[in-house]
C-alpha cells in the first residue's frame, strides 16, 4: 500500500485422505542416434489411480537445437494434463518458448495421467530434435532405469462451507485448480506478446491505460495496450522487454533467472508473452515440506474454499493502536472478518508512545478467537543510523539490494544490516509458531512498482531490479525456513509482474493489491487473470490489498475467485467520518449497504463460518 467460540453456520465436516504411494518413483532415458541429445523421465508423484511426471530434455551436442519431439508411451493410463509441450497421439513436441536449446542447456515438459490397472508408469521411447548440427532420431535406448516405492500419508479434518469437498490428490490437485480454472477459461485473453514491432513493450493489463489512448504505465515506463490504436502490431526480438530493460534470455530454460557466463539472463518461460498459458496442477501441500500440522490445515482448507468462496479480511491500522478496525467491521455489519493483517513497520522503532509494537499480540488475540493472520512487512531503510526512523519509500532513501557478480553480495554492509532486520522479524514470526499460530506471509509487497526500496528501479549496476528482488526473496525463504525453522508460513507473492516471481517452489499463493477509484464493485475479472497466469504451477490467488470490494454476484458471474480480500485501514480520525484517506469507515469507497452486502453474503466467510485449525 502506498500511505497517503467459532459457529458451525453453514459448515459441515470433511476429512480428506491423501494417500502417496511413490515419490519419485521411476526414471527412463532415450538418447538420439548420435548421442547428442537425452530425453530423461521422472515420476514426481504416484498415488495409484494417477500419478505426475517430468521430461528433461538435454542438449549434449555443440550446436543449438531448434525444434524436439518426444514420444511417451503411458501404457495403462491416459493424460489429462501437460505443460510446456504439444500433445498428440502420444507425440509431445517444444512449444516456441522452448524449442531452443543451448550447447548444454535443458528444457523440459511435465504431465499427469489417470490410470487403468496394471503397469501403467510411462517410458520413453523416442527422441527427434532438430538443430544440434544435425537432425537426430533415435529408438528407444534405455539409459538408465530406477524405481523407488515410497509411502505416506496426509490426512486433514476441517470444517468447509457446504459446497466443498476434496478426498484425493487428484481431487486437490484438479478441482482445486479446475473449479477455478473452468470458471475463468471462457473470460481468459489472448496472449498479450512481449513488445511492439516499434520497440515499446506491451501493457500486461488494460487497466494501465485508463485514458483510453492506447498508452499505459507498467514497471516504472511507458506500454503500449495491445490491440489499441497505439499498437503497431507485435515486434520479434531476441531479448525479453521489460520496462525499460533488454533482459538477455537464457539458452537453457528454468523457468526463473539464471546467470550464464557470468550474465544474468531471463528464462523464455518467464518472460511477459512468451510463457505458456498451461500450469501444472496445484500442489496439494504448501511449499515448505516441514510445514507444520496446522499450516498444512490451514492451507488444506484454503484449497477446499478457493473457487467457491472469498474470505472477507480487514488491516489493521498498524500505527495508531487506539483504533480497533476488527471492531469497526462488526459495528458496520455485525459480522466480524475471517482474516486479520497486520504489519512489522515499526518493529525495530523502541521508544515510548510509538504505536504498531504490539502487532504479534494482536495477531495472537486474534487467532484465539478462531481468526486467520497475515502480515506484510513496510520494511524501513536497514541502514538507517540509530535512532533515526528509516523510510521505505524509494524516493526517501538511497539503500539498493547489494548485489555482486549476480548473487547476493553477503560481504557487504548493507546485507549485514538485511540480515539484523531479517533475524528481528523472525524473533517475532517464532513467537508465533511458538503459540501455533499461522501466518499468511506476505513480504517485499508491491515490488514491481518501484516506489518501495526492494522494488527500486534506478540501480547503477545494471542489475534489473527484478533479478534483485527475486534474490532477496529466495534468501528469506532459506533464511526463515531452512535457519530459523520456521514451518508456520504460508507464502504470499506480491509481486505484480511476471518477471518478479521468485519461482513455484517458494511461492504458495499469489495475490494482487488494487485500488480503483471509490464505489467500484466491479469482479476485477482482468486483474485477476493477470495474477492467475503469473506461475508455472496453479496456485490460489488473492486480493491482498483493497479500497472497493469487489460484489461476491459479479465475483461468482464472471469467475474472478479471489481467495480472500483486505480492505485497508483507516487514518486517524472518528468512526464513520467519510474520507479518502479512510477505507473503511464511512462510505467514501464502500458504501454501509455494500458493506453489509458483503459481509452477509452467501459466497463471502466470516469470522463465525471458519472451521477450527
Amino acid at each position: 500500500m502506498i500511505f497517503s467460540q467459532r459457529n458451525a453456520i453453514a459448515v459441515f465436516a470433511m476429512t480428506s485422505a491423501l494417500l502417496l504411494f511413490g515419490g519419485t518413483a521411476q526414471a527412463n532415458t532415450v538418447t538420439s542416434s548420435n548421442g547428442t541429445a537425452t530425453a530423461s523421465l521422472t515420476i514426481q508423484s504416484d498415488w495409484g489411480s494417477g500419478y505426475c511426471a517430468s521430461v528433461s530434455i538435454n542438449n549434449q551436442g555443440d550446436a543449438a537445437t531448434t525444434t524436439w519431439q518426444v514420444v511417451v508411451n503411458p501404457n495403462n493410463a491416459t493424460i489429462n494434463n501437460l505443460w510446456n509441450g504439444n500433445l498428440a497421439n502420444n507425440i509431445v513436441t517444444s512449444m516456441s518458448y522452448n524449442s531452443h536449446i543451448g550447447v548444454g542447456g535443458n528444457a523440459g515438459f511435465g504431465f499427469c495421467a489417470n490410470t487403468h490397472g496394471g503397469n501403467y508408469l510411462p517410458t520413453l521411447s523416442n527422441l527427434t530434435v532438430s538443430g544440434g548440427g544435425n537432425n537426430q532420431s533415435s529408438s528407444s535406448s534405455v539409459v538408465s532405469s530406477s524405481s523407488s516405492m515410497m509411502s505416506s500419508s496426509v490426512s486433514s479434518s476441517s470444517s468447509v462451507p457446504v459446497s466443498s469437498s476434496s478426498s484425493s490428490l487428484s481431487s486437490v490437485a484438479s478441482s482445486s485448480s479446475s473449479s477455478s480454472n473452468s470458471s475463468s477459461n471462457s473470460s481468459e485473453p489472448e496472449m498479450i506478446p512481449n513488445a511492439v514491432s516499434n520497440g515499446w513493450p506491451y501493457c500486461r493489463s488494460a487497466d494501465s491505460d485508463p485514458d483510453g489512448d492506447g498508452w499505459g504505465w507498467e514497471n516504472s515506463y511507458s506500454c503500449i495496450v495491445y490491440g489499441s490504436a497505439a499498437d503497431a502490431g507485435p515486434g520479434d526480438f531476441p531479448y525479453c522487454l521489460i520496462g525499460a530493460d533488454q533482459i538477455t534470455l537464457c539458452d537453457s530454460d528454468t523457468g526463473s533467472w539464471g546467470n550464464e557466463a557470468g550474465q544474468i539472463c531471463l528464462s523464455h518461460s518467464m518472460c511477459p508473452g512468451m510463457g505458456s498459458a498451461t500450469q501444472a496442477p496445484m500442489r496439494s501441500t504448501p511449499v515448505n515440506p516441514n510445514a507444520d500440522g496446522t499450516t498444512r490445515d490451514v492451507y488444506g482448507y484454503l484449497q477446499s474454499i478457493w473457487g467457491e468462496y472469498m474470505l472477507s479480511g480487514q488491516m489493521d491500522l498498524t500505527w495508531q493502536d487506539n483504533i480497533d478496525q476488527y471492531q469497526r467491521v462488526i459495528n458496520d455489519t455485525d459480522r466480524a472478518p475471517a482474516i486479520m493483517g497486520y504489519d512489522f513497520m515499526n518493529y525495530g522503532l523502541y521508544w515510548n508512545g510509538i504505536s504498531g509494537l504490539t502487532q504479534t499480540e494482536e495477531a495472537i488475540a486474534h487467532w484465539n478467537r478462531g481468526g486467520l493472520v497475515t502480515f506484510t512487512w513496510h520494511w524501513r531503510d536497514p541502514g538507517a543510523a540509530e535512532g533515526i526512523i528509516g523510510e521505505f519509500y524509494t524516493e526517501d532513501t538511497s539503500f539498493t539490494i547489494p548485489m555482486l557478480n549476480g548473487e547476493l553480495d553477503t560481504s557487504s554492509t548493507s546485507f549485514a544490516n538485511i540480515e539484523a532486520d531479517v533475524d528481528m522479524i523472525a524473533a517475532e514470526l517464532l513467537r508465533l509458531q511458538a503459540t501455533g499460530v499461522t501466518v499468511l506471509w506476505r513480504p517485499l509487497h508491491e515490488a514491481s512498482g518501484g516506489w518501495f526500496w526492494w522494488g527500486r528501479n534506478d540501480r547503477t549496476d545494471e542489475v534489473p531490479a527484478a533479478y534483485a528482488q527475486v534474490a532477496l526473496w529466495q534468501y528469506l525463504y532459506d533464511r526463515l525456513t531452512n535457519h530459523y525453522g520456521l514451518n508456520n508460513l504460508i507464502w504470499v507473492w506480491n509481486g505484480q509482474s511476471a518477471a518478479w516471481y521468485p519461482g513455484d517452489d517458494v511461492v504458495d499463493i499469489v495475490s494482487f493489491d488494487i485500488y480503483d477509484g471509490s464505489q467500484n464493485y466491479e469482479s476485477q475479472i482482468g486483474t485477476y487473470n493477470q495474477a492467475k497466469a503469473y506461475p508455472h504451477e496453479v496456485k490460489m490467488v488473492a486480493l491482498s490489498e483493497n479500497n472497493n470490494i469487489p460484489d461476491p454476484d459479479l465475483m461468482a458471474a464472471e469467475g474472478a475467485w479471489w481467495l480472500y480480500f483486505m480492505v485497508w485501514n483507516d487514518t486517524d480520525t472518528a468512526e464513520g467520518v467519510t474520507s479518502s484517506s479512510n477505507f473503511w469507515t464511512g462510505e467514501y469507497y464502500n458504501t454501509n449497504a455494500h458493506k453489509r452486502h458483503v459481509y452477509n453474503h452467501e459466497r463471502v466467510i466470516t469470522l463465525d463460518e471458519l472451521p477450527a485449525f
